[in-house]
């Protein structure tokens, strides 16, 4: 079974401050028109997307030149408590020879800047998390920091509701939009039989 782990860009909360998405339709086939075109506004960083080294890292990568294998692979979904993950859980969290780590924390879990560290000594490809951003408060810098300039590639405004804990293959490849920070991306975690159709 496939798991849709990805929010609607038009439904999911806004990151304050940022633009609120808006769908315009274009052409409508009800009003007669050739065909159904939208158009769509919105942040890289609604919803679900993935932020790449340049976010935070001066001269860091952009989201074209992160490599597409760092989002598709085995991945670990673990749950913790909302709040800040400290050094110390942040270490307990993956098991070894984890590369893809999803944290579900009801949307309220977030990395201190030192569990942010932590986690990316581990030689991990990416994060994810359930909450709108990896960071929290006024150390958004100092956490997403940490993990960029690893690098690590944040996967963040996960939906897990439905995913257990546990061992999945992850497949979260963003847009390609050349020299941006960042890009949606449809996120969705398989068992490897899913996908060889056995």
């Amino acid at each position: 079974m496939l798991i849709d782990i990805s929010a609607d860009i038009t439904l999911a909360p806004v990151y304050p401050g940022d633009p609120q998405p808006e769908r315009q339709q274009v052409q409508s086939l009800e009003k007669g028109d050739f065909c159904n075109l939208s158009t769509l506004f919105c942040c890289l960083h609604n919803a679900t997307h993935i932020d790449a080294p340049l976010h935070f890292v001066k001269d860091g990568r952009s989201i074209e030149q992160l490599p597409l294998v760092v989002f598709i692979g085995p991945c670990h979904v673990v749950s913790v408590e909302p709040g800040a993950i400290d050094g110390q859980t942040a270490r307990k969290l993956c098991p070894d020879g984890c590369k893809r780590l999803l944290v579900r924390g009801g949307g309220k879990a977030y990395f201190s800047p030192e569990g942010a560290k932590a986690l990316a000594e581990t030689g991990l490809l990416l994060v994810g998390i359930d909450a709108p951003s990896v960071g929290g408060g006024d150390t958004q810098r100092e956490t997403h920091t940490a993990f960029l300039q690893k690098p690590v590639a944040l996967l963040e405004g996960l939906r897990l509701d439905n995913a257990p804990d546990g061992d999945f293959l992850l497949l979260s490849q963003p847009l390609l939009v050349g020299g941006a920070e960042a890009a949606p991306a449809r996120a969705v975690l398989a068992s490897p039989a899913d996908i060889l159709g056995k």
